[in-house]
């Protein structure tokens, strides 16, 4: 796992459906008694089942795992001491599922409707479901369109008016820009910092759909110029398992453009146009078997090189153990970055054990460095 741990592949792990469940996932929508909920149900082998639903009241998940037989849904909700504490007996009429929930002795009716992702968004209410982005599933678009903002502080920086907002329910809070952009530009770098807010959201109400969980959002603005706006997003979270844990997701936009930068596309060692990933979760593709293949054998030793030329102390090899020893190849491959306006950080990646080495403040390089190899948004 590289150093952008991305919170829908960290702490909800336990909410994704397995490996063997290929079909995408059905999401359907309806009440249980008069309580409004969303199900998301994905197939496993040998009909097996798994999923999860919400209650619009409270949009947090919990866990589904069952039977198909015929018609027929099986479906329990099991506690962490593996008890069930919630059965679906369900069975399929005219595209519908209906039957009954129990939880101990009491006894409520389910009646659910399949939803269209498509017809979900191109409806009377699809602007509020197409919010966090059309790759969004229709099971996290139904929680979307349940979130609202409330605006915040307003603020400048680096000569542009940033107006914050938060989300309520969850407390997470980013900006967009209100001035300093011609309306164009603003519309375009808007609509990405919009979609990570609410891509955020989401992860927030996942993560702390377990028992003592805790989610936190920290976002720094690093640079705002004519060409680029960086900034970090540093979550702090626990959601169930053994540890907590933290991380930078940064987001680099190219104003000129409105479109999310890769570090390929500031910093190019290679030669020719960089590869490129297709989507989140493409790692057997060929663009990112040739990126990994770039970052090993060019970026990390030119990475190594120059910051040790730059940093010779920081960068030189620990004396003893408890040290963090950034000479290691294997800390660097799959960096955080972000810009500033003094140039190019770059941070390292470590094991849990010795996560306390990770954002060092001294990992810069030069823009006059950069720009000695520049991507193609430098050019």
């Amino acid at each position: 796992m590289n150093a952008l741990r991305l919170l829908p592949l960290l702490c909800c792990a336990l909410l994704a459906p397995p490996a063997s469940a290929a079909e995408p996932a059905e999401v359907w929508r309806g009440t249980v008694g008069s309580l409004p909920v969303a199900v998301s149900l994905n197939r496993g082998d040998g009909g097996e089942v798994y999923g999860q639903y919400f209650y619009f009241k409270h949009l947090r998940d919990l866990e589904l795992q069952g039977k198909r037989d015929g018609d027929g849904l099986r479906l329990e909700v099991r506690d962490r001491e593996d008890v069930a504490t919630e059965r679906w007996d369900l069975h399929e009429k005219d595209g519908a599922l209906e039957g009954q929930w129990r939880a101990g002795k009491r006894s409520l009716p389910v009646r659910l409707q399949r939803v269209d992702p498509a017809a979900l968004r191109a409806g009377r209410d699809g602007e509020r479901y197409r919010r966090a982005g059309d790759e969004v599933s229709a099971f996290d678009a139904l929680r979307v369109g349940e979130l609202s903002l409330e605006k915040a502080k307003t603020e400048q920086f680096q000569g542009h008016r940033l107006q914050w907002w938060r989300e309520p329910r969850t407390g997470v809070e980013l900006f967009t820009v209100e001035a300093g952009l011609d309306e164009p530009a603003r519309a375009r770098v808007n609509r990405i910092l919009s979609q990570r807010l609410w891509h955020t959201a989401i992860d927030a109400l996942q993560c702390t759909s377990a028992a003592n969980s805790e989610f936190g959002l920290t976002v720094t603005p690093r640079l705002f110029d004519r060409r680029f706006l960086s900034l970090s997003l540093m979550t702090s979270y626990y959601c169930g398992g053994a540890h907590p844990d933290f991380g930078d997701s940064p987001l680099t936009i190219d104003v000129r453009d409105g479109r999310e930068l890769a570090l390929e596309d500031v910093l190019w060692l290679g030669k020719g146009a960089p590869p490129r990933r297709t989507g989140p979760g493409d790692y057997d593709s060929p663009g990112y078997k040739r990126l990994d293949q770039y970052r090993e054998s060019t970026l990390v030793p030119w990475t190594l090189k120059t910051l040790a030329g730059l940093h010779p102390e920081e960068m030189a090899k620990p004396k003893d153990d408890d040290g963090c020893d950034y000479s290691d190849p294997g800390v660097w491959g799959t960096s955080i970055w972000y810009l500033t306006a003094d140039g190019l950080y770059l941070g390292p990646y470590f094991a849990r054990v010795a996560r306390a080495c990770e954002y060092p403040e001294w990992s810069l390089v030069p823009w006059k460095l950069v720009e000695r190899h520049p991507g193609p948004a430098l050019k």
